[in-house]
């Protein structure tokens, strides 16, 4: 099985996990909001509608991290590197040449093309969850709020998620 597969495959099982409990409380709250329209209540509780609004983005911020993911590995372009290995003399061995110590694996380093389409899927990813974390945290604020922590917060979770996926990129793309 390919690299790309295995991406795929590990993608889609992490974005069940991640997406089900948002989706069936979703689910749940809609029918209660559902519920109390049809029932006559009247009266929906504004915190229900809040936390429908809440998960509705976080559900739209998953769904577009994930494509952007899976876009992102789709495009790279897993090279073969090959390993230098110098050839062996058939010559009788002293004593003291008997024990050499092996020679370690050429490995050649990333193309150009694979570090720019690391570095532009690790940007979108920052940029992705940094707006996101914005938009979905803004509802939350206060007229008191130290607005530029704010932002620090929204960006320290931006650059934890880039520094994930630009390392789990690198990684796939050392490994093949």
């Amino acid at each position: 099985m390919s690299s790309k597969a295995i991406l795929g495959i590990l993608l889609f099982l992490s974005m069940i996990f991640v997406l089900y409990p948002s989706v069936t409380n979703l689910i749940d709250i809609q029918k209660a909001i559902g519920e109390a329209s049809r029932y006559g209540y009247g009266d929906i509780n504004l915190a229900t509608i809040k936390a429908r609004d809440n998960l509705i983005l976080q559900i739209v911020g998953f769904v577009f991290l994930y494509l952007v993911l899976a876009f992102g590995f789709n495009f790279i372009r897993f090279e073969q590197q090959e390993t230098s290995i110098e050839p062996q003399k058939s010559e009788p061995l002293e004593p003291q040449q008997a024990i050499k110590p092996k020679t370690p694996k050429v490995v050649k380093p990333l193309t150009k093309k694979t570090q720019n389409i690391i570095t532009v899927l690790s940007a979108s990813t920052f940029m992705l969850v940094f707006v996101w974390q914005v938009f979905s945290n803004i509802p939350n604020t206060t007229m008191n709020l130290d607005i530029p922590m704010f932002f620090i917060e929204q960006a320290l979770k931006g650059i934890v998620a880039c520094l994930i996926v630009g390392i789990i990129a690198y990684i796939i793309a050392k490994a093949k």
